[in-house]
């Protein structure tokens, strides 16, 4: 058997480390990319506590507010689930609610920060719409809308024998709250519901 040429040898020498270095260059991609979607993830959990606040906050301030101007404003609830109607259609409609500094209970638009922090966006006009047709220059990418809903009845109908729980008389409906960027998707906006009697 005849050896190989020194020259031959040399080459795929070379040739190994090319690889080796190409396997090891994957790799370390791959390890960023790891730690790139591990600061997304913890990035957007902060913004979902943010936006969960703005639902919450609007429920509770109905706690502390008549019921009976509530029960007034109550729709049929729509053949379709609240929560799957499309972003901005109706019966859904943005938070009516007189904006306050420093109150996220109030208002249809508002800021959350990475931090988690929410504060309402008082530069945006009232009752501009929240889609992808409304300029940034008028609603920002960064501002999130609240939407709220009032149906009759409770959030799905009951089977029969739960029914009988509901106190004979009594006006049950369901406020709905939604929030959401322009240009999110259905999927990614999140919604609260909350049951009253009256």
């Amino acid at each position: 058997m005849r050896a190989l040429p020194s020259s031959s040898r040399r080459g795929s020498g070379l040739l190994e480390v090319l690889i080796s270095m190409s396997v090891l260059a994957l790799a370390a991609v791959g390890a960023v990319m790891g730690m790139v979607a591990a600061t997304r993830d913890v990035k957007d959990g902060q913004v979902l506590q943010g936006r969960r606040m703005l639902l919450e906050a609007r429920v509770q301030r109905l706690w502390l507010a008549s019921k009976l101007e509530l029960a007034n404003q109550a729709v049929a609830r729509p053949a379709i689930y609240p929560s799957e109607l499309a972003l901005g259609a109706a019966p859904w409609q943005l938070d009516p609610s007189t904006p306050q500094a420093g109150d996220v209970g109030t208002g249809a638009y508002f800021r959350v920060r990475p931090t988690g922090q929410v504060e309402p966006a008082l530069d945006v006009p009232s009752g501009t719409p929240c889609d992808a047709t409304t300029p940034d220059t008028v609603l920002p990418r960064d501002v999130y809308c609240r939407e709220i809903l009032v149906t009759q009845g409770l959030p799905r109908d009951l089977p029969p024998a739960a029914q009988a729980l509901v106190p004979t008389g009594a006006l049950p409906f369901t406020f709905w709250t939604r929030a959401f960027r322009k240009g999110d998707s259905l999927e990614r906006a999140i919604v609260h519901s909350e049951v009253f009697v009256q």
